[in-house]
């Protein structure tokens, strides 16, 4: 057994030894690969602006507890684990038919995703929105996975799915135009990737969209009511704004 499944089994069965009746709820999760500051991973440990929302989400509720896997994952795959029943929660993703498939929506959004263009200093094409995007005929990459993708080509615009790294790569190497990504993800990445004085955000904002937390639909239906609860409560009294302002965003 890998030691993912081994770290999540000892989670799982220290909630059981402590007993049934008062044992908290344990909710299996993984960091979603490229997606930081959302999960950033560090000498295997996970931190980021998710483990913060679920952190804030233990306190609001002692009996609702998370597991978050010490390996990262691309998108499809937490989604292959969700319906499979080897996870449970997905953090901080956009509506889409597939998740709706595989799991229940918490009515809160966890934050608002401004969606952004990426591109290339003294490249300086006027992008106003998707039209402008489609005449301009040019290729833009996403993460792998997705549901930007889907809204691009819903668009006719040309896309290449990639990770956040290669995206901005292929940007300086002229592979690809652009990356539309949400605006925390970009400004993280192209500091990260020392891109500063080669890479700069388009002014546009190309989209403004809720992110949600989604609960697979194998958990015990008890959960999803708490889960409401907690995030209505954190919401209304500013946590989740507080947690998404010390990550650079304007709520």
């Amino acid at each position: 057994m890998s030691t993912y499944w081994n770290h999540l089994l000892s989670i799982a069965l220290l909630a059981t030894s402590i007993g049934a009746e008062c044992a908290p709820w344990v909710l299996r999760t993984a960091a979603q690969e490229g997606s930081a500051p959302k999960f950033s991973q560090a000498n295997g440990v996970v931190s980021g602006h998710c483990p913060d929302i679920l952190h804030a989400i233990e306190l609001a509720d002692k009996d609702l507890r998370f597991a978050i896997a010490p390996m990262s994952m691309p998108i499809r795959r937490i989604e292959k684990d969700i319906r499979a029943g080897h996870l449970d929660i997905i953090c901080a993703l956009l509506d889409s038919p597939i998740r709706n498939e595989i799991a229940l929506r918490v009515s809160t959004p966890v934050y608002m995703v401004r969606e952004r263009l990426v591109g290339l200093r003294g490249d300086e094409q006027s992008i106003a929105g998707f039209e402008d995007l489609a005449r301009s005929g040019s290729l833009v990459a996403t993460q792998a996975g997705a549901s930007y993708a889907d809204k691009l080509r819903g668009h006719q615009v040309k896309v290449d799915e990639t990770s956040s790294s290669v995206a901005l790569q292929n940007i300086v190497r002229k592979r690809v135009r652009y990356f539309y990504t949400n605006e925390l993800t970009a400004v993280y990445y192209i500091k990260a990737e020392g891109l500063e004085d080669k890479l700069f955000l388009l002014p546009a904002t190309m989209g403004q969209t809720p992110s949600y937390l989604w609960v697979g639909k194998q958990v015990a239906p008890e959960v999803l009511p708490r889960l409401e609860m907690a995030l209505a409560k954190l919401k209304k009294d500013g946590t989740l704004d507080r947690i998404y302002r010390s990550y650079g965003g304007t709520p």
